[in-house]
């Protein structure tokens, strides 16, 4: 072992592999294990929610939803930073700072330009929308709260909600209409579809059209609402949950962030905090010792540490003593 390291290892015949055989017989294997897995094993997921799956579910339901969008009283309606100008969800003044980053109006993106396409296909819904759009905001909004109080009224009646007579203008046929369509599935389409971008695969406008009481109240018929911490909450008994997510939402735990104003600010920063103090640990005084002091990477390296200082001896004991002549 004159001249080599003493961690290298040089008591072992080297043979040529196959590389690429190994791998690939790796792969293999890898994938029938996790296919036998899944077959045996797999785990009884839940129904997503859907357009559609809410459209048929609870038909007036959805055309409240599609009421809201247009009356601004929806969650992304008035939202605020980064969908628009509203303060209904501003929680604190960094996020006012940012600013509107993804424009959403949600009366033209969730109910009008979705309309306008299905109109192009069935002309019947155009002299509805088009006496919507062509009435004053004063109009709309009278209509609107017509509507509103309408609506609540409504019944079903084969599928087909049934308005009782009202001063709500072209509003009926226009819901029914969008009700229709979120019933066909059209509606992810039309709201997925995004001209400005060449890929027109942008799904902000489609995830953010539920907002508000469909997806507050589904999580509930899943037991995962805020008492059962919510996402950690394994949504089928006998089945583990996203344990991972332990330490995030623990933060919201904490009464000084449960009680604030601004809970996802709060705790966003509290876990940059503690991101940053790990990745500067080897420069922050006195932090950076911890490590060295609690000695956790002596105990998983204990073997090496052991090995090391054997063959370290060995070789030390062993090595010629070089005399000049």
């Amino acid at each position: 072992m004159n001249g080599a390291h003493p961690d290298v290892a040089q008591d072992y015949q080297q043979v040529p592999e196959d590389f690429l055989k190994h791998l690939l017989g790796t792969l293999v294997i890898v994938i029938g294990l996790v296919v036998a897995a899944s077959l045996l094993f797999s785990y009884p997921e839940k129904q997503p929610l859907t357009v559609k799956a809410y459209a048929t579910q609870h038909p007036i339901a959805f055309e409240q939803v599609l009421l809201r969008a247009l009356d601004g009283q929806g969650q992304i309606a008035n939202y605020g930073p980064p969908y628009n100008h509203g303060t209904g969800s501003v929680q604190s003044f960094v996020q006012a700072r940012v600013g509107v980053l993804h424009p959403v109006n949600a009366a033209t993106d969730f109910v009008l330009k979705p309309l306008r396409m299905a109109a192009s296909i069935n002309p019947a819904i155009a002299p509805a929308l088009n006496r919507f759009v062509g009435a004053s905001a004063t109009q709309q909004a009278a209509w609107e709260a017509q509507a509103a109080s309408a609506l609540g009224h409504a019944t079903l009646r084969g599928g087909s909600v049934i308005w009782p007579a009202s001063a709500a203008g072209p509003l009926p046929q226009l819901l029914n209409a969008g009700l229709s369509l979120g019933r066909s599935g059209l509606m992810s389409g039309a709201l997925t579809r995004n001209p400005a971008v060449f890929t027109r695969f942008d799904s902000q406008n489609t995830l953010l059209f539920l907002q508000g009481t469909p997806l507050q109240t589904n999580p509930a018929t899943q037991t995962l609402a805020g008492p059962n911490w919510g996402i950690i909450h394994p949504a089928v008994n006998g089945y583990p949950a996203a344990w991972w997510m332990t330490v995030p939402t623990w933060i919201y735990q904490w009464p000084a962030v449960a009680n604030s104003a601004a809970p996802d600010a709060l705790a966003l920063m509290i876990g940059f905090l503690f991101w940053l103090a790990l990745a500067l640990t080897p420069w922050i005084p006195g932090w950076n010792r911890v490590p060295r002091v609690v000695g956790i990477h002596r105990l998983i390296w204990r073997e090496y540490y052991h090995r090391r200082g054997q063959v370290g001896s060995r070789h030390h004991e062993r090595s010629p003593v070089s005399v000049r002549e």
